[in-house]
């Protein structure tokens, strides 16, 4: 390789330094440098002296520093990703992009717990997806037992996972802690097709990034189910988990906005316990939240997802039902109505008495032309069916005069 620069040293008499760099991969440069030397060389007379000087501690750790900042700041980079994420789909979907980067060609994959905890589900993966379908219990690897990280990507004399499927050379799985419990795993690997020595260096500084990886990772998913539960918390009543005012104005006058330009109606009805005072007397607060709470379990049961049960204040409900014309929304309330009807309710090992529900009915536009005026309806029926005797559902009046009752008992 120098001989031409050896030439030309003797043609002009100009001096050589350079560096003279040997790769693992027999000289191309995409490779690990395995050997680097210094060279110096002088004309003396027709010919010229060369020094060679063996410099390899120095220029690998020239590459080990470039390659920590590198390796710094694509960690700085992801961080900011994370700040700014709004979901879990987009944390993996940046784990997936920075950790591609940071591992070169080491291949792996984020898992998490599924909704009952009793399996693991890869959520995203890279490399050559040898982990990417994979679907394990949480005891089957050694990192989510003990709490800590396991494996390495060398050999290793540690206890093999269970998950670990048997073409893998080396595996380092470290556990995902979000909210201070171990939630989910990431995992690095290479196969026994590959060749460890070309792969980046797997060194304890690589372990220690996938490490401080894992880490921002989870405390990107804990910082969104902490905002998630704070707006649950923000939108739901406590007692009955059902939706609370707040949300309902919200959804409502979304809902009316979408039925202006679609023309198709929106339902809503307006419920609560009849008697509920004496009943509350009799059995005491705790017997009334019981009701109540068998109450929102039953408005849970019957609505759409697309349905927003809300509770409305004390022992009233509002029920939003989005296209829904007044047939259907009359018969869900009779429906409701007589499920109620049907109650029996324990509290501190007494039964509690039977109840009965009354409810007004408005569908929006026919009996108002905003959200104001749609709670209004609804609330003006179901005042004028408490008067009629309760144990009813009753339509709202229609405006303009008209009468438009219809009374279901």
């Amino acid at each position: 390789e120098l001989f031409d620069d050896f030439c030309h040293v003797v043609e002009t008499g100009e001096s050589l330094a350079t560096q003279s760099l040997e790769y693992e991969d027999n000289g191309h440069d995409t490779g690990q440098v395995v050997r680097a030397l210094e060279v110096r060389a002088e004309k003396i007379g027709d010919g010229l002296a060369v020094v060679w000087r063996d410099v390899t501690a120095h220029v690998l750790v020239e590459v080990e520093l470039e390659q920590r900042n590198r390796e710094l700041a694509l960690v700085g980079e992801m961080v900011e990703y994370l700040q700014a994420v709004e979901s879990s789909d987009e944390v993996f979907e940046i784990a997936a992009s920075f950790c591609s980067r940071l591992f070169g060609a080491l291949s792996g994959g984020l898992f998490l717990q599924n909704e009952s905890g009793h399996e693991l589900e890869a959520v995203t993966s890279w490399g050559d997806g040898t982990l990417g379908d994979q679907v394990f219990p949480p005891e089957s690897c050694w990192a989510m037992r003990r709490g800590r990280r396991h494996g390495s990507l060398t050999s290793d004399d540690s206890p093999r996972c269970a998950h670990a499927p048997d073409d893998l050379a080396a595996l380092l799985c470290i556990p995902l802690i979000t909210q201070g419990q171990e939630s989910g795993l990431l995992a690095l690997t290479t196969s026994a097709t590959t060749v460890l020595s070309d792969t980046p260096p797997a060194t304890a500084a690589i372990e220690a990034l996938a490490v401080s990886v894992c880490e921002h990772l989870g405390l990107a998913l804990t910082n969104i189910r902490l905002r998630e539960s704070l707006r649950e918390q923000s939108i739901r009543d406590p007692l009955t988990d059902l939706f609370n005012l707040r949300y309902l104005e919200e959804t409502l006058e979304r809902e009316i906005s979408r039925s202006t330009r679609s023309g198709k109606p929106v339902g809503l009805m307006m419920l609560d316990v009849d008697h509920f005072k004496e009943f509350n007397d009799r059995f005491g607060h705790g017997g009334g939240d019981t009701l109540l709470c068998e109450l929102g379990e039953l408005l849970h049961s019957v609505t759409r997802v697309e349905d927003a049960a809300c509770r409305y204040g004390g022992d009233e409900f509002v029920v939003l039902l989005p296209e829904s014309s007044l047939d259907v929304t009359l018969e869900r309330a009779e429906e409701i109505r007589q499920a109620a009807s049907r109650f029996s309710i324990t509290h501190d090992g007494v039964m509690l008495d039977p109840v009965t529900l009354t409810v007004g009915v408005a569908v929006y536009p026919d009996h108002a032309t905003d959200m104001a005026g749609l709670l209004r309806a609804a609330d003006e029926a179901l005042y004028e069916a408490k008067h009629a005797g309760g144990d009813r559902v009753l339509v709202a009046r229609v405006p303009a005069g008209e009468t438009g009752e219809t009374t279901l008992s």
